[in-house]
């Protein structure tokens, strides 16, 4: 799949627990969206989140699927 979206849930700090679903088209094929629902979260909570896609992404196969 070309798009992918990475859902990750404050409190679920594992790698296993981050959801790899399609995405949806964004203008450019070299962009990210990163979309923050910041109601219920720190920023602390925002960058450990980041941290752990980060992880997710690191130890996946690419493209991810």
């Amino acid at each position: 799949m070309a798009q992918v979206k990475l859902t990750v849930t404050r409190g679920k700090p594992h790698i296993k627990d981050i959801a790899v679903a399609a995405g949806t088209p964004i203008t450019g094929s070299d962009a990210m969206e990163l979309n923050i629902d910041q109601t219920k979260i720190s920023k602390g909570d925002a960058l450990t989140m980041i941290d752990n896609l980060r992880a997710k992404i690191y130890a996946s196969p690419w493209p991810l699927s």
